[in-house]
């Protein structure tokens, strides 16, 4: 069976957790993909990571800085061939948490002939380029676009309404699939679910095979038994709920290693 490259790319100061956040995501890889695999982590600054992970310097992609852009424009260097060496891989965010095979997620991403794989956005008609399988030799245009300066009215300035926006004017939409819903579950919606129906926010997170943390709080933040109850619990108590309906527990076992507290 051949070597599955995952790429994750870790960007400034990161909270001062950026080098614990890839750890925990090459032990979360270890755990639940199936497949031999490589980690490939690229990074503006030197860190300390785990042996298994390959560090590539991403300092010297200023092309993609724009006034007004997020960090996560840095994304778009993704589409360079150049910069990422692979027919294929797989591109992770770090601020998800992955709970159970990812086998599920293998099959879409590596079993389609589009090519991009990506999440449809939770909250506004878009993508979500938390997880994205990407094929960088076709998808160039992409980058091409951002360099040469192209921009369009965006709802949030970073890369990921800039990729819908640049398929959308190459006609491109026939080279990308959507991920099927449930298989990245965004943490925030399962909480808000949550508040109206326990059930079905439970049923969300144990059908995914990740949970994405987007915005705030991150996952250091709401694994913190302090800030959990302040921000979170604190509201289901209110509301009558002694146990929460997402079991964000389990998700901190996941995040932390099976053997955690």
């Amino acid at each position: 069976m051949s070597t599955l490259p995952i790429v994750c790319l870790a960007l400034g100061d990161f909270y001062g957790l950026g080098d614990q956040y890839v750890g925990r995501m090459y032990d979360m890889l270890a755990r639940h993909c199936d497949r031999p695999f490589r980690l490939v982590c690229y990074t503006d600054r030197p860190r300390k990571l785990p042996a298994g992970v390959e560090s590539v310097d991403c300092s010297g992609w200023r092309e993609l800085d724009r006034p007004g852009m997020r960090a996560t424009t840095r994304k778009l260097g993704l589409f360079n061939p150049a910069y990422v060496p692979f027919a294929e891989f797989l591109y992770l965010d770090l601020t998800l948490v992955i709970r159970g095979s990812m086998q599920p997620l293998l099959d879409v991403a590596f079993g389609s002939e589009k090519d991009l794989v990506i999440v449809d956005d939770w909250h506004h008609e878009g993508y979500n380029s938390s997880v994205m399988r990407i094929r960088p030799e076709p998808l160039r245009f992409i980058y091409d676009a951002f360099v040469a300066g192209e921009s369009y009215a965006q709802k949030v300035a970073g890369d990921q309404d800039f990729i819908r926006a640049v398929v959308e004017k190459h006609s491109a939409q026939q080279r990308v699939e959507l991920f099927p819903p449930g298989l990245v579950v965004s943490y925030k919606n399962a909480v808000r679910t949550g508040r109206r129906n326990p059930v079905t926010a439970r049923a969300m997170v144990d059908g995914a095979v990740i949970v994405k943390f987007h915005g705030r709080p991150r996952m250091h933040e709401v694994f913190d038994p302090f800030h959990h109850f302040w921000r979170i619990r604190l509201r289901d108590l209110v509301h009558g709920r002694l146990r929460s309906p997402v079991p964000t527990a389990e998700l901190k076992r996941e995040w932390l290693g099976t053997d955690a507290s």
